[in-house]
């Protein structure tokens, strides 16, 4: 039932930026999309090196929710929004299976998903979406987009809002996964998979067990 919700939810959302005629916006990348090491996903990293800090936000029942809702459990953190056509769903239903592959080491495991698009992603339509995922995956809002900024400065995370042409915009935003240890100090991230590498089943392979790798050791740290 829950992959028959995600699937309609990637098909209303990507029917609908066609239809529309919406202009679906780029990413962010922090690296080519593959933790393979070298220079480049060395550099990437470091861009967030000093990602983290205070923030107050709301969740989905609309409770207040300060950093220190990030002490505890190690945090994988995710910036994105409610109407993204294709990476926001694509990267939850990667989160949602790597929950199911960690079997009940993701009990020790946070999921977080930061909208950047408060404006239409309330508590309650943010609630509904991830439903569609995971109900493990706890979702943070704000009731304004000057406090999603101050706090994706914080996170090092990119964004902005593009206006489409049938008056409605998308929010193009960095991709990756930001990966916080129990005491909420970043470690480590997992980059975006994009779909020219998705067709690869080896490749799509290898980063899904470099992935499940970090988890498992973010877990056991």
């Amino acid at each position: 039932m829950r992959t028959l919700r995600i699937v309609l939810w990637a098909l209303v959302l990507v029917v609908g930026a066609v239809t529309a005629g919406v202009y679906v916006g780029r990413t962010f990348f922090a690296a080519s999309g593959v933790s393979g090491g070298g220079l480049e996903a060395a550099f990437s990293r470091s861009r967030y090196e000093e990602a983290g800090g205070p923030f107050t936000l709301v969740d989905t029942d609309g409770n207040t929710v300060t950093e220190a809702f990030l002490r505890g459990k190690p945090v994988a953190m995710f910036f994105g929004f409610t109407h993204c056509p294709d990476v926001c769903p694509t990267s939850m239903i990667d989160a949602a299976g790597w929950l199911g592959k960690l079997g009940e080491d993701a009990d020790e495991l946070q999921v977080v998903f930061v909208s950047v698009d408060p404006e239409r992603d309330t508590p309650a339509v943010l609630k509904e979406y991830l439903s569609a995922f995971d109900s493990r995956i706890v979702g943070l809002t704000a009731t304004d987009p000057e406090t999603i900024r101050a706090v994706a400065d914080e996170y090092r995370i990119q964004f902005e809002k593009v206006p489409l042409s049938n008056g409605s915009y998308t929010v193009n935003h960095t991709a990756d996964m930001l990966l916080f240890d129990r005491e909420g100090e970043f470690v480590d991230f997992i980059p975006y998979l994009p779909p020219n590498m998705r067709q690869n089943e080896r490749v799509v392979a290898a980063e899904e067990g470099r992935t499940l790798s970090k988890l498992r050791a973010l877990i056991d740290s």
